[in-house]
């Protein structure tokens, strides 16, 4: 059996079904598990190397408005590489190859026996049916059912435990990108009300919400979350001037409470994989940091807690 996956999330879905050594082709944003790192690349990116949020916001729009893709796909490797099951995704034209060009693509250079397995997560559940999907198509029930016990469990310990402690319930902000301002939609409202909190200037379900000054300023979140969709942590530490241009932070609870989070946006919250769980656990240290402390034991590396006035801790800004 030949797999080919094009966005990260599929990636993670293969491996996490215990079918890496099936994986012929990858997309060049996948990342994880790093053991697939070698393996042939079968896009890239037309944006170029912008380093601002802002640049890479106007680049995206530019091709968008000329109809032109945001990513190139290497037809001859596909054709190549004879995928049985190709995993893609139907969802946001801007985060990984488009339905529509891996259809036409497949059409060009593969025959009708690529099975083509497209993902479409909205909503948190959707995830783990996308993952039951893939684990029904590629015939791995049981490594499906063994990951469900372990979400499950997860699930109902954070659960369990907020009812246990009955916190008081925290206003959440998540930040998306940093020019223009977006706020995390789709499956992330339902994680913070999972996580004990209520969710601001979004809806479940809903794409991102770009945010107005106006919006900004007539809200007033407890905690404030920001994970900038591909960015990792030094790329989001570079652009602090930028967030702090944009939001109105210093009359909000979150600044005075010392309740800003900066997390790892390109492997958290953004991906629709397995590692959504992880990312419900880390915002759930956020929320509630006192009966979660564990949770930052687990991935303090992928998270910072800004000092007032939106600084870098010092032993992170030598």
């Amino acid at each position: 059996m030949r797999i080919v996956t094009l966005l990260p999330s599929a990636t993670e879905i293969v491996c996490r079904l215990e079918l890496e050594k099936n994986l012929m082709g990858i997309s060049h944003e996948c990342d994880f598990p790093t053991s697939i790192k070698n393996l042939p690349k079968l896009t890239s990116s037309s944006v170029g190397k912008h380093r601002s949020s802002k640049d890479i916001h106007r680049s995206v729009e530019e091709l968008l408005k000329n109809s032109i893709s945001v990513y190139d796909l290497n037809l001859e490797l596909l054709g190549s590489l004879r995928p049985d099951y190709l995993i893609t995704q139907d969802l946001c034209d801007i985060c990984a190859v488009s339905f529509n060009q891996v259809r036409d693509a497949c059409n060009q250079v593969l025959g009708p026996e690529t099975k083509i397995i497209p993902l479409r997560p909205e909503r948190f559940n959707d995830i783990w049916e996308d993952v039951c999907r893939v684990a029904q198509e590629l015939e791995a029930i049981p490594a499906y059912e063994k990951f469900k016990e372990d979400v499950d469990q997860r699930i109902a310990y954070i659960r369990k435990t907020l009812a246990v402690n009955r916190p008081s319930k925290q206003s959440v902000l998540t930040i998306e990108w940093f020019d223009p301002i977006m706020v995390g939609g789709l499956w992330i409202p339902e994680m913070i009300e999972i996580a004990g909190g209520s969710y601001l200037l979004a809806k479940p379900g809903t794409k991102a919400f770009t945010a107005t000054r106006g919006n900004l300023t007539e809200i007033n979140p407890d905690i404030v979350i920001i994970k900038p969709c591909g960015f990792r942590l030094n790329q989001t530490l570079q652009e602090l001037d930028t967030l702090k241009e944009n939001i109105p932070w210093e009359g909000w609870t979150a600044h005075q409470n010392n309740n800003i989070f900066i997390v790892d946006g390109n492997a958290y919250f953004n991906r629709s994989g397995p590692r959504i769980l992880d990312s419900l656990e880390i915002l759930s240290y956020c929320l509630h940091p006192e009966i979660f402390s564990e949770f930052f034991k687990k991935y303090g590396q992928a998270l910072i807690r800004l000092e007032p006035g939106l600084k870098i801790p010092f032993q992170l800004s030598t």
